[in-house]
């Protein structure tokens, strides 16, 4: 799990613990092992590299992302 607040909650930590799972966070700052951090990487290169620029749909999704 990353390292943001909500998932350091207390409450949080309950619910992980009642499900019967084991709470493990990543090192901080660990791009390379927080998977969605990648594909949100990539996902952005392919929408810059595939929008016109004279789009008007692709600032606002620049923006976005």
């Amino acid at each position: 799990m990353d390292n943001a607040t909500f998932h350091k909650s207390q409450a949080t930590h309950e619910l992980i613990k009642k499900a019967g799972c084991e709470i493990l966070f990543l090192p901080p700052y660990s791009l390379d092992l927080n998977l969605i951090e990648t594909f949100w990487a990539n996902f952005k290169k392919i929408v810059a590299a595939n929008l016109s620029k004279s789009s008007t749909l692709a600032k606002p999704l620049i923006t976005l992302f």
